[in-house]
């Protein structure tokens, strides 16, 4: 019998899954090298001009199935491949150098391609990086039509879980999503293109398992456990019946959740949680009412550009934001403004000529709204002019300091008295916000508040910069402890400056959908937290569950504590001493 593995990875869906591995191989190590005569040498760029449209038509025909199956935002991905097949490499390079190098198209191709992705690898900017991973995926769809590789046909077919050294969109537009069971791949962002396309398939997927392709063989039985990031390669019977009892508790404990989508947050002893949804695209409103969100706590601005691969106009963003708040009728819109640079750059980061060696402790978010401010005064007027369709709150992310937050405070100030003398209607008392995500920000915390109108803490960055951790940085990795004393008790003093100047305190980072946390922040007085629209529905059954002396009490006890592991547990044995239901 085969041994037995298990490989760590990153968890971006949630979830249980048992299935037969498939093996997705590159095409690149399949090509050979014709060498053609003269004669010949018309004849193979007439093959490859037809390759091409044809990889330009079906990606057409994807988009059109994406738009009408996925949403909008989701085709846009696609169409942006529609343009590569127009790029000068593919429409003009590629023939010539079939015939100055009297070479066969796709070994042609793939030597042009090495020489042009490794260019763009060597980029400092993530989104260039992505923009010549897309670039690669059309050349690769093109050498596999030239290849007449069926390996496309095969992928809808799959009724296992996919392994791949890094997913492609092509790839996931070519998956069953009533026949596949997850995903594992060896490379891959959260923020990439295919990631978030894969998102929409809403089973089981996993990044950077290392080796995956590797340790893993053809038809191997495979379990995805998303719930502790971790594949089980050959399981042995006792693990795969173990399994399959954790993958019916885990559907059943899913039917309970789903349940308390009608349900209101609210606590036994009748104190009110507010749950909202963190999205990044109009189209995950459809998600967030789907699972009951009482309004959006954290709308992030930056993929919309990413997307369109330039900087959106005034009234391009009025649109997206407006679309949000008439879709969520009169509940809450937090818009955070634009928060560029550490791990997120746009596609105008060369404006920006500093040379960063550290990202996130250089020219980022706030920073360049303030020294580069043109961008976040077209955002500011466009979420102003939106605002009057609903309840809408702007958020700041990143300050550090009450002269940041006052300078940005003034330039929103200077666009309101612009918009009042252009005649321009927009909402008087919309709020403004703040996020805490640096140490710096919840000690002034009691300061801050009361220029600001609300908090919302970002654990992700408040964790890190607390930490001294680049959450980024796989070595540093075991050091990225949110159950640090330091953290909780930042988050419990800014929690603590809002109440007393009867202000709301959000949490809209990671932990805020980790029920683990959930006790906790409701103990140190947080009212709202903010997540991932999924995580919406067993956050609210553990609210139900609880009552507010019990979190107090249990929240004094943790903040005494001085060490993260024992904090660790006892977050274990509250939940388990409440029978609080987990996942």
């Amino acid at each position: 019998m085969p041994e037995t593995l298990l490989l760590n990875g990153e968890t971006i869906i949630s979830g249980i899954c048992i299935g037969k591995a498939y093996i997705y191989r590159k095409i690149s190590s399949m090509v050979s090298r014709k060498k053609l005569k003269t004669s010949e040498i018309y004849g193979e760029i007439k093959r490859y001009e037809k390759a091409l449209n044809k990889v330009k038509n079906q990606i057409i025909s994807e988009a059109k199935r994406v738009k009408v199956e996925i949403g909008t935002e989701q085709a846009e991905i696609i169409e942006s491949h529609i343009l590569i097949t127009d790029d000068p490499f593919f429409k003009e390079e590629v023939p010539r150098m079939i015939e100055k190098q009297e070479l066969n198209a796709e070994k042609v191709i793939l030597d042009g391609l090495g020489v042009f992705i490794d260019a763009f690898q060597k980029m400092e900017d993530p989104y260039m990086r992505e923009r010549g991973k897309d670039i690669e995926d059309v050349a690769l769809r093109i050498i596999r039509v030239l290849s007449n590789s069926e390996e496309y046909g095969k992928l809808y077919n799959i009724r296992g879980i996919l392994v791949a050294q890094e997913l492609k969109p092509s790839m996931v537009t070519n998956l069953n999503p009533r026949l596949i069971k997850g995903i594992i791949t060896e490379f891959g962002g959260e923020t990439s293109h295919a990631v978030i396309l894969a998102k929409s398939l809403n089973i089981p997927l996993l990044i950077n398992v290392k080796n995956a392709t590797t340790l893993i063989n053809q038809n191997d039985t495979l379990i995805i456990d998303g719930l502790s990031s971790q594949v089980v390669v050959n399981p042995d019977q006792h693990i795969l019946n173990n399994y399959r009892e954790k993958l019916k508790e885990y559907r059943s404990k899913l039917k309970t959740i789903e349940k308390t989508k009608s349900l209101h947050s609210v606590t036994k002893d009748g104190t009110k949680i507010l749950l909202m949804a963190n999205i990044d695209m109009p189209g995950d409103t459809d998600s967030a009412i789907k699972y009951g969100a009482e309004g959006v706590g954290l709308f992030r601005t930056e993929l919309p550009f990413i997307i369109e691969n330039r900087i959106l106009s005034e009234e391009e963003q009025f649109k997206l934001y407006r679309d949000v708040i008439k879709k969520m009728k009169d509940k809450i819109v937090t818009i955070r403004t634009l928060d560029i640079g550490g791990d997120k750059f746009l596609p105008f980061s060369e404006t920006i000529e500093t040379k960063m060696a550290n990202p996130f402790l250089s020219l980022r978010s706030v920073r360049i709204s303030i020294l580069k401010p043109d961008v976040f005064r077209v955002q500011i007027r466009a979420i102003l002019r939106a605002s009057i369709f609903g309840k809408t709150r702007i958020l700041i992310p990143l300050i550090s300091s009450y002269e940041e937050m006052e300078k940005i405070f003034n330039i929103i100030d200077e666009e309101k008295a612009n918009l009042e003398k252009s005649g321009i209607p927009y909402d008087r008392k919309i709020e403004r916000g703040i996020m805490i995500e640096v140490p710096s920000a919840a000690i002034l915390a009691d300061q801050l508040i009361k220029r600001c109108d609300f908090f919302s803490i970002g654990t992700n960055d408040l964790i890190q910069y607390t930490l001294a951790v680049d959450r980024t940085d796989e070595s540093v990795a075991e050091f990225y402890v949110p159950e640090s004393p330091a953290v909780l008790r930042l988050i419990s003093y800014t929690a603590k400056a809002a109440i007393k100047e009867d202000k709301p305190c959000a949490v809209c980072g990671e932990l805020a959908g980790n029920p683990i946390f959930t006790p906790f922040f409701i103990g140190v007085g947080i009212r709202e937290l903010s997540m991932e629209p999924n995580l919406i529905p067993q956050v609210k059954l553990l609210i139900r569950e609880c009552s507010i002396s019990d979190v107090e009490s249990f929240a004094e006890e943790v903040l005494s504590m001085r060490k993260a592991d024992r904090i660790r547990e006892a977050f274990r044995e509250f939940c388990k001493k409440y029978e609080l239901l987990l996942l």
